[in-house]
């Protein structure tokens, strides 16, 4: 019934199994054991005058303490408010009001931002958790503890958390998920990648963002498996060692990551990975087929936002049932489809709007109900992201409507560019965006990072392009990254996701630079 009573099941089935591991803090714990932990946890959030329905804001990286708290709240029914630590004062005191939180929980290192916050006139209560506080609790397992029940009359319906997306104008929009959005995205992926009992996930991707609470943990929690937690910092020099140490059989990371391995070749060593779920912005083919040649393991590409509670659609396993290319089919728990501009369904091939309906589909955003009228709109989500299905079911993702580059009427979909040019030995990475022109509306932007020591400059990328592909989708500016243009790596956010908006605004504020 809820996310709660899930946790209590599996405690209950699994007591001595191992649940959750944390490498840098050494600490592993099996089901009983963090049970035991959750329920001491919810006692000190009801002292705190916590109860049904009220909303707890979390500040912390991924370990121990986000995760006590977070099963904490959901054996009490308590809404829980994760926020990304590394937002500024103004950003979290925005959250922390527009959520209504009664508390607010940090991590200690954080402490110095609480006087700031208040500064804000939040009317939350804020306290900063002290790290040995974890350690103090697991001393706790040595005494009997006060089992907490989970709260029965929580039902599919009710809110588990409220999710704020990174918004690319304005203020971020809190997304309103449920118990049910969370355990039918968790459950469609275990059936469609056939976890099996004692399934071990390793989590290199935030949790106060869906994908890795729903992938690598809720999932595997579902088949009474295990999650090994790292923090994103430490995830990439440590993503094989991890994986060859605890026997890890699936994870979840962003195309990014895989572009990064191929940047260091760092040797992969296990004989237990069966696969790599990716999502969360394009996916290359060129990368993915040179990640599968280089680590022989297979990646598993698919497609869904924050208000599908993560993944809405994935390719097949095993890997031979992929259709290579595509974001995949829809799962169980919900249908697709692609419609034009009146809203009328598109046949096979034709590109348009992606809209989804079902049962993890959020219940809209936190007091705004117009945006929720405009984007839940007569039972669909309506994503703002473009694509085509073929025949056979399988969708393909075009572009996001504000990353469009719509050059004299002509539309070109960044992530063509960016596939031609990670073909290059040269290119580590890229990213194509629309900057202003007079005469034509937009005129193609390309940033690129070169490999180590290549002496490749901006007219051979322009020619490279050329080559390659039409006139009208050949780029106009072409930084190289580094010290003559200001920037060193392309932005990205916490889940290293290209920040394209940061990229258009460092192309107007330096627009009178020589950019060739």
């Amino acid at each position: 019934m809820n996310i709660g009573s899930l946790f209590q099941a599996r405690s209950e089935a699994f007591p001595q199994r191992v649940f959750l591991i944390f490498p840098k803090e050494e600490l592993q714990f099996d089901y009983a054991g963090f049970y035991a932990l959750a329920s001491t946890a919810a006692e000190r959030l009801e002292r705190a005058g916590l109860e049904r329905g009220d909303s707890l804001c979390l500040v912390f990286p991924n370990g121990p303490e986000f995760l006590l708290y977070y099963f904490a709240a959901h054996l009490l029914g308590v809404v829980l408010v994760p926020i990304n630590p590394v937002l500024s004062a103004n950003e979290m005191a925005f959250i922390i009001a527009n959520s209504g939180a009664r508390l607010a929980l940090f991590d200690a290192s954080l402490s110095n931002l609480i006087a700031a916050i208040e500064r804000c006139e939040s009317s939350c209560r804020l306290e900063a958790l002290q790290r040995p506080s974890v350690f103090t609790l697991a001393n706790l397992l040595e005494q009997p503890a006060a089992l907490r029940s989970a709260r029965r009359d929580v039902g599919l319906e009710d809110l588990a958390l409220v999710l704020y997306t990174s918004g690319t104008t304005g203020n971020p929009k809190g997304v309103l998920l449920t118990h049910g959005n969370f355990l039918a995205d968790s459950q469609a992926l275990v059936e469609w990648f056939a976890f099996e009992d004692g399934t071990r996930t390793l989590c290199v991707l935030p949790m106060f963002h869906n994908n890795g609470q729903v992938i690598t943990l809720l999932s595997p929690l579902y088949v009474g498996g295990s999650s090994v937690i790292l923090e994103g910092r430490s995830a990439l020099l440590s993503f094989w060692t991890m994986i060859e140490r605890y026997r890890v059989d699936w994870t979840s990371v962003m195309p990014a990551f895989l572009s990064a391995f191929l940047e260091y070749r760092l040797p992969r060593t296990d004989c237990t990975l069966k696969g790599i779920v990716c999502g969360g912005q394009v996916l290359l083919e060129e990368v993915r087929s040179q990640f599968e040649r280089c680590y022989e393991v297979a990646v598993f590409e698919g497609y869904g936002l924050t208000e599908t509670t993560s993944f809405s659609s994935l390719n097949r396993f095993p890997a031979e049932r992929r259709c290579l290319g595509s974001i995949g089919e829809a799962l169980p728990c919900n249908r697709m489809k692609v419609v034009d501009g009146e809203g009328n369904e598109l046949p096979p091939g034709e590109i348009g709007e992606i809209l989804i309906q079902g049962e993890n589909v959020a219940r809209g955003y936190h007091n705004l109900p117009l945006t929720t009228q405009q984007r839940f709109c007569a039972g669909w989500l309506h994503t703002g992201d473009y694509g085509y299905r073929n025949a056979q079911g399988h969708y393909f993702f075009s572009t996001r409507l504000d990353d469009l580059i719509i050059r004299g009427g002509e539309n070109i979909y960044p992530a063509e560019l960016e596939n031609l040019l990670h073909a290059c030995d040269e290119v580590v990475e890229c990213a194509a965006v629309g900057v202003p022109d007079p005469l034509l509306g937009q005129e193609i932007c390309l940033y690129v990072k070169l490999r180590q020591g290549s002496d490749v400059d901006s007219d051979w990328i322009r020619n490279y392009c050329r080559l390659r592909i039409a006139a009208f989708k050949q780029p106009k500016h072409v930084l190289i990254l580094g010290p003559d243009i200001g920037m060193q790596e392309l932005p990205k956010g916490p889940t290293r996701k290209i920040l394209r908006r940061q990229l258009k605004e460092h192309y107007l504020l330096n627009n009178n630079m020589s950019a060739t």
